[in-house]
């Protein structure tokens, strides 16, 4: 019955309004390009190239599966939702879901122009809650909805794990490069600004990349007080 409702709502809308992509959970699942669980953060708006609106969503990973937490050694991640207000300009888009700080939530993301953006707006969002004993994954547009809207947690994880070939896995806090070959963080400040998917280079391409660095090999130094020693001697033995 929800469906049908919806179905004649959206035909109702008009030319711009938002439209959902109607899907099971694990049609969602499926679908995305990545799934994160973790708490929300903060949020502020940017402009893109295009002059579009767009809100910058941070959350703090606690799992993530198809996101490579562990390659780029970041546990932060920046969700774009479209929409937005900077100076007098505001643009509201219908569908994109609200959150408080340090709540607890799942979200599908898609990967689109090197940016990260939460799939199907409100309908790909869930929030993770405690219902009695249980701890239920629920749908931020459906949450009375069983189809749609709710499963346990833990079932939640193994459709997950069975769609995706991969659990979703713990992302471990970075830890500032200890060793040669460690991982170079980007700061976090270039990271909001920009919200594009990098790169990061690591310690030993940086120190590649400096020119002019000074270099003196203890070959030669050795090298050197041999043959000053030799003449040292030398001259003794004329001296003599």
């Amino acid at each position: 019955m929800v469906f049908r409702l919806l179905f004649a709502l959206l035909l109702s809308l008009p030319a711009g309004a938002t439209v959902f992509q109607m899907q099971s959970m694990d049609e969602q699942i499926s679908d995305a390009d990545g799934i994160i669980m973790g708490h929300y953060l903060r949020s502020k708006s940017v402009q893109l190239e295009d002059g579009s609106l767009a809100t910058q969503m941070i959350f703090k990973m606690n799992k993530e599966v198809g996101m490579q937490s562990e390659l780029f050694g970041l546990d932060e991640i920046i969700i774009h939702y479209p929409g937005g207000t900077m100076g007098d300009q505001t643009v509201k888009v219908e569908g994109v879901p609200n959150f408080i700080s340090g709540e607890k939530v799942v979200i599908m993301v898609k990967s689109s122009h090197d940016r990260f953006w939460g799939m199907n707006l409100g309908f790909g969002t869930f929030k993770v809650i405690n219902y009695g004993k249980e701890r239920m994954v629920v749908n931020t547009l459906f949450p009375n909805d069983r189809r749609v809207g709710q499963v346990n947690l833990e079932q939640f994880e193994k459709n997950v794990k069975r769609i995706k070939g991969s659990g979703l896995k713990v992302v471990r806090a970075p830890e500032y490069p200890t060793e040669k070959h460690a991982v170079e963080r980007l700061p976090a400040s270039e990271i909001e600004e920009e919200g594009k998917n990098r790169a990061i280079a690591s310690i030993d391409e940086a120190e590649e990349n400096i020119t002019g660095r000074p270099v003196f090999n203890t070959a030669w130094l050795v090298f050197i007080l041999a043959i000053l020693g030799g003449l040292f001697r030398l001259n003794r033995q004329k001296d003599n």
